[in-house]
Formats: structure tokens, C-alpha cells, sequence
């Protein structure tokens, strides 16, 4: 018998207090529980300020020194362990210098409850460990198990070496096991980030293998030597260079935002010239075959095939400790579509209000494209929250970052978060991140 069908049998019995779901959830009823324990590494070590989520009791909890965590008023029924995205590490300045990706780099190894031990060995790797907890229960010493994940992590940079920051490419990685096993490969679009970085994820049934990295950046290219990954490698070490000077326009620092909140909205004039709808598909987005999904062959902005979906799926409510709302990542056809979701559910597309609350959506959530909250609709250059907050914070990234628009500006009465650090982007009707644009992040209030 397998260990997870065994493990299935287990806490079927009732072993803990617990049981492991099957197709019919347990009932959330009664008295709430509290589940408290340890974070630790493969070696035993507990991990001091290491964050797990525990859903959909909406709670997030931080490990103290000694490792340990604890949630209370959990209630009873399902309950799911993930890893959402840490924060990174920062140096003495407060700067990142760490790569901020929309996916943890840790994942589940097992979860010790009692004498039970869970084996988290297939999808998704970073998480997805769910069981079921009795009304009232007070479980304790639940252990942790977690390891960082095998991945590749880059840095594309001009011919004289400065770095290409804040850039969409078009990534493929092949990978040829050892032993002539087989191979295999998966490619589509990603991003890097202020510091020319970007990261790779693999999966355990790649390795060990030789793997080839080929990144695309407008017509340049860059292909890697083969890097042996073997279980448990992490090589940060890659740089891929592509043939061409940087642009004189070009800095290797983040490029400069919006940062004054104006009555009017005030375009910048259009230096470059307009490219084809063709032509951003293919640098934006692939058509991967999306079965019972509404608008499947609809092009989608997308990671490559075989990267794990974020741990916080849909229809996962979500609570922000720092204020006390739930947020909630929803499915849609349209904005009107988004808008309607949202008021059926007693709730409103998010009004994000400061820098924190954007960084915790973005860790969360990560960062892809969803509808939120803002809208000029009423008044030109006016924007203002769908619930009725004033802005008091921004976040619009550079305009003439994403596809050229036929549309004014004083046309594009909505806005989009986007996948490039969470910044925002204003849109119309036919505008192509309108159309792309499937998903939303609706926020009730306390």
C-alpha cells in the first residue's frame, strides 16, 4: 500500500482528533480549536520568523525564536497548511538582496501530528497538506517539516554588464535527465526584477538532469552551458548575457513611478512606435489548453507549464492581521463580471491604502493580473476607491512599460494590477490588458 493511502486510512480512524479529507469535508461546527507547534529544517533546526498559512481558518502566523507558531479559533472542518511568499532578506540599507518572487522558495517536507506523520510528496510541493480538525480540539506540538526548493536563479545582463531591470522575457529551460532517462522542457513568459534577476523553480521528478536556460528579450537571446541539478540544488550563481549595449536610456536601478497624486492625469507623450497585437501576444503570453474554464482559448499571461500554482488558490478567504479584512482571489469574465462576484459576496474589488498592504496582497496573492478597486469613471483624473476610501496611496507603474493603447486616457477609467511588482496600470475597453485580465481581488471590510 502507498504511505498516502495508508496515511488516508489512518486518520480516518479519528487518530489525534484528526482526519485526513476525502471527497466529503468534514463539517465545520461547534466550538473552534487552536493548533500550535514547530517550524523546523530537515536537520531538526527550528526556523525562527518563518511564516505558514493556515486556510481557511484566514490566518497567518510567524514563528517566534524557538521556531514555534500558533493558531487559535481555528474552526472545525478543513483545514489546509501552505507556505506563502517570505518577506525577503534586506541589508543594512533596508534594500532587498534577495529575489522577490510570487512563489515561496520553501516547501512542505512532512507534518508530524502526534505519532502520524504526513509525507507531502506530490502537488503542489509547497504546500496542499489538508486535514480535518474536531469542534472544540486543542492540537499541540504539530511539527513542521520544510526545505527550500531546487531552482535556478539568474541574472540577465547587457554586453556591458549592466542589468536588464524590470524587463518582461520569454524563458525556456530544457532539461536531459543523467543515464538517458528522458527529457524535457518548459517555457513562457516571466520578468525580472530591479537588479536584473530572475528565479526557475524544479520540480523533483526533473532531476537529476543537465538543464539549459535560454531567455529572450526582444530579438536577443542568451542561452546557458548545461548545469547539473541534482536533488537539492540550488544554483544562484547564472548569468546570461545578451549581445547588445544597454540602451542609453537604460539604468540598472528600478525605474521611477508615479509618486505625487495629481487632480488630472497627466500622460507622458509617446516616443516609441506602436506594435502589433501579434507581436505582444507573443512576448506577453502563450495559450496553454485550459480545460472547463471559461474562455479557454482566450491568451493568458502565463508562467512556464510545469511551475506549481500559488499556494492561496481561489475562492480562499484571507485575513490582513494589520487591519482585519478578508481578501479573496476570484475568477472572472470581465470587470462587470468581477464587480458582480464581488457584491455577491458581501464585498468590494480590493482598495489597497498604503505600501504594506500592497506588499501583503502581493505575498499573498502574488503578483499576476487582477482587477482591483480604482476607477476616474465619475470625474476625469479623479480616481477613487469602489467602497469609498480616498487615495491615499499609489502605485502606477511606468506607461509606457506595457502595450500601446488606441484608447485616450481619458478613456481608460479602470485599473489592473500587474505582474510586475504589483504596479498598476490603467485601462479601457479593447485595451489588451482588458481583455487578459481574468482575475480579481475583491476585500471585505472588518
Amino acid at each position: 500500500m502507498k504511505r498516502l493511502g495508508f496515511m488516508h486510512v489512518v486518520f480516518l480512524i479519528g487518530i489525534v482528533g484528526f482526519c485526513l479529507i476525502t471527497s466529503i469535508p468534514c463539517i465545520a461546527q461547534g466550538k473552534t480549536g487552536t493548533l500550535s507547534g514547530t517550524v523546523v529544517d530537515k536537520n531538526g533546526k527550528p526556523i525562527p520568523e518563518f511564516i505558514i498559512n493556515l486556510s481557511p481558518a484566514f490566518q497567518i502566523s510567524k514563528t517566534n525564536e524557538k521556531g514555534a507558531f500558533t493558531f487559535t479559533n481555528v474552526p472545525a472542518g478543513q483545514v489546509q497548511i501552505t507556505i506563502p511568499v517570505q518577506q525577503p532578506e534586506q541589508n543594512e540599507k533596508g534594500v532587498s538582496n534577495k529575489f522577490l518572487t510570487d512563489k515561496p522558495d520553501n516547501e512542505i517536507v512532512t507534518i508530524k501530528i502526534g505519532e502520524i506523520t504526513i509525507f507531502q510528496d506530490g502537488h503542489p510541493a509547497f504546500g496542499g497538506v489538508k486535514f480535518g480538525i474536531k469542534s472544540g480540539s486543542k492540537v499541540e506540538n504539530v511539527v513542521v517539516t520544510v526545505q527550500q526548493r531546487m531552482r535556478i536563479r539568474a541574472r540577465v545582463v547587457f554586453k556591458d554588464g549592466k542589468p536588464l531591470t524590470n524587463a518582461l522575457i520569454t524563458l525556456k529551460v530544457v532539461h536531459e535527465k543523467l543515464n538517458n532517462r528522458g527529457s524535457g522542457s518548459s517555457s513562457g513568459g516571466s520578468a525580472t526584477n530591479s537588479e536584473g534577476y530572475f528565479v526557475h523553480y524544479i520540480q523533483k521528478n526533473e532531476v537529476p538532469a543537465n538543464f539549459t536556460v535560454t531567455v529572450k528579450y526582444e530579438v536577443f537571446s542568451a542561452e546557458s552551458e548545461q548545469i547539473l541539478i541534482e536533488e537539492g540544488t540550488r544554483y544562484d550563481d547564472l548569468v546570461l548575457t545578451l549581445d547588445i549595449k544597454a540602451p542609453a536610456n537604460e539604468t540598472p536601478n528600478k525605474p521611477p513611478i508615479e509618486t505625487q497624486i495629481t487632480p488630472s492625469f497627466q500622460p507622458k507623450p509617446r516616443t516609441s512606435p506602436r506594435e502589433s497585437l501579434p507581436s505582444l501576444l507573443r512576448k506577453l503570453t502563450k495559450t496553454p489548453k485550459q480545460a472547463a474554464k471559461p474562455n479557454a482559448n482566450q491568451p493568458i499571461l502565463s508562467q512556464p507549464s510545469n511551475s506549481p500554482r500559488h499556494p492561496m488558490d481561489l475562492n480562499s478567504w484571507v485575513v490582513n492581521p494589520a487591519n482585519g479584512h478578508a481578501y479573496k482571489k476570484i475568477g472572472c469574465r470581465s470587470l462587470a463580471d468581477a464587480q458582480k462576484k464581488a457584491e455577491t459576496e458581501g464585498a468590494y474589488l480590493v482598495a489597497i491604502n498604503d505600501e504594506a498592504e500592497q506588499k501583503w496582497l502581493s505575498g499573498i496573492f502574488g503578483n499576476r493580473l487582477y482587477w482591483i478597486g480604482l476607477s476616474d469613471a465619475e470625474t476625469e483624473g479623479q480616481w477613487v476607491w469602489q467602497n469609498g476610501e480616498p487615495l491615499s496611496y499609489i502605485n502606477w507603474g511606468q506607461k509606457q512599460r506595457f502595450p500601446r493603447s488606441s484608447l485616450s486616457e481619458e478613456e481608460k477609467d479602470s485599473v489592473v494590477m500587474t505582474f510586475i511588482e504589483g504596479t498598476w496600470h490603467a485601462v479601457g475597453p479593447g485595451d489588451l490588458f482588458w481583455r487578459l485580465t481574468r482575475q480579481a481581488i475583491i476585500e471585505k471590510g472588518e
